[in-house]
C-alpha cells in the first residue's frame, strides 16, 4: 500500500493506494466479480484454463475506499459460496473482517485457511 497526495487550490488530501487481488475458479465468476469492481479499475488475469485473478485498486474512480472494495469482495464471495477464495491486499493475504484496520495490508491470513498458490 502506498499513499498519494492530491492538491487542489492549496488543500492537500492524502489517499491510501492499495491493490486488491482475488483468486477465482472459472471465467464466469471472474467476470462477475470484475464487473462489481469496475469502480476500482478492475481487470482480469487468466493463469490457467480455470484459474483467474481479479485485480482492482483503491481509491476507486469516485474516491471509493479500500474498506468499500473489501466489503464488495467479501459480500460477493459469501453470496456465491466462494469463501475458500484467496484475497490479497497490497500483495499480502487478507482475512475477512480485517476491514477498517489501518494495518490491513500487514495481515497474512487466507480465507478459511486455504493456502495461496
Amino acid at each position: 500500500m502506498r499513499e498519494q497526495m492530491w492538491t487542489n487550490v492549496g488543500v492537500a488530501k492524502r489517499e491510501r493506494v492499495a491493490s486488491v487481488e482475488v483468486e477465482v475458479e472459472g471465467r464466469w465468476d471472474a467476470l462477475a466479480l470484475s464487473e462489481l469492481l469496475i469502480p476500482y479499475h478492475s481487470f482480469l488475469v487468466q493463469h490457467d484454463r480455470q484459474r483467474w485473478v481479479v485485480h482492482a485498486r483503491t481509491p476507486g474512480h469516485h474516491g471509493e475506499s479500500l474498506d468499500d472494495a473489501l466489503a464488495t469482495v467479501e459480500d460477493w464471495l459469501t453470496e456465491r459460496g466462494l469463501e475458500e477464495s484467496v484475497c490479497r491486499v497490497g500483495g499480502r493475504l487478507h482475512q475477512p473482517g480485517d476491514r477498517g484496520r489501518s494495518d490491513v495490508a500487514e495481515f497474512a491470513h487466507p480465507y478459511r485457511g486455504k493456502t495461496a498458490r
